[in-house]
């Protein structure tokens, strides 16, 4: 079959009038980002054809479009095919693959990755139906990965309907060039004090800046740690701080962590309220269950982090991970 490559508004235009169940969201996992070289749309989807048809013994690729790390979808299974995603809920459903593995410390989904779904996913929403469905809610997986909470995905996602500067493509977003007229603002360009006061809490709050650290130089180490901290807090992913993204990470260095409860926790542990913490951590549903899905998020995780992956939260995993 020949795969086509679309824009967002192209598949949307391609997806008018249908309407589904679900939108089931998945990641590759392999290949990851580090596989994309901006040519190789056809060729990566070709190979995920073949693998799903001559490993798995599918009739077809398993998803209906795959998500490229520049924003720009490949068609895989016609739409009005049954997905091979989740089983027990593919009836009915509209499946999307987001090339990368988006387990904690590995690809990050942002820029025109993240602009494309949340456009994507908004209209599945709000004009074909479909609930929005995680894989890991219904197999024990990480995926779509533990970097990504859903909590925070849902709220991006509706965000979009009000011109959620998120739902822009990062090469589109407009830079201010006067900080005269917008005192409060720090972004891309600014020198200072404040800027350096910026970077110090970006890299206590977990980000990274290891070229230049705090240097009071807003340059684009910074505006990427910015993004990814706005990614991670449910924020408006601009580059800009303003006043939302200064108060929340304010909150986020000056609330304390959680000291380690003196005990092991894994798989059937009945400390509900310390689950819910790593849970929340780990980006997925913080229902206090410790169950395969938590267990198989710790694995990852710890093995992201140099760990050993166990699936078991002892001393050593609790203060890395707090």
């Amino acid at each position: 079959m020949a795969f086509e490559i679309l824009t967002v508004d192209q598949l949307i235009s391609r997806l008018s009038g249908r309407k589904y169940k679900y939108s089931q969201v998945h990641h590759t996992w392999e290949p990851s980002h580090s596989d994309f070289n901006g040519k190789n749309h056809i060729a990566l989807q070709n190979a995920m054809r073949n693998y799903h048809v001559n490993s798995r013994g599918w009739d077809d690729i398993g998803q209906h479009v795959t998500l490229m790390p520049d924003g720009l979808f490949v068609t895989g299974r016609p739409f009005n095919e049954t997905p091979a995603g989740i089983v027990g809920y593919n009836t009915g459903a509209f499946m999307t693959e987001m090339l990368g593995n988006f387990d904690i410390g590995k690809d990050k989904l942002e820029g025109a990755q993240l602009a494309s779904m949340l456009k994507l996913q908004y209209f599945l929403t709000t004009k074909c139906g479909a609930e929005i469905m995680f894989h890991r809610e219904h197999a024990a997986k990480t995926c779509p990965g533990t970097g990504i909470d859903k909590s925070v995905f849902l709220r991006q996602v509706a965000n979009y309907g009000t011109n959620h500067p998120i739902a822009q493509p990062v090469a589109f977003q407009p830079e201010r060039q006067s900080t005269s007229t917008q005192p409060n603002l720090l972004k891309l360009g600014d020198k200072g004090s404040d800027v350096k006061t910026l970077q110090e809490y970006l890299m206590k709050a977990g980000e990274k800046l290891p070229r230049y650290g705090a240097d009071g130089d807003f340059g684009e180490e910074t505006l990427q740690a910015v993004k990814s901290f706005q990614a991670s807090h449910g924020l408006s992913v601009d580059g800009i701080v303003g006043p939302e993204t200064k108060a929340k990470l304010e909150e986020v260095i000056k609330t304390p962590a959680p000291s380690y409860p003196g005990h092991l926790i894994k798989e059937g542990s009945s400390d509900k309220k310390n689950v819910k913490l790593i849970q929340a951590k780990l980006g997925i549903t913080a229902d206090g269950i410790f169950g395969p899905r938590t267990e198989a998020a710790v694995k990852a995780w710890q093995k992201a982090h140099g760990l050993s992956a166990d699936g078991i939260v002892g001393p050593k995993t609790w203060e890395k991970l707090f």
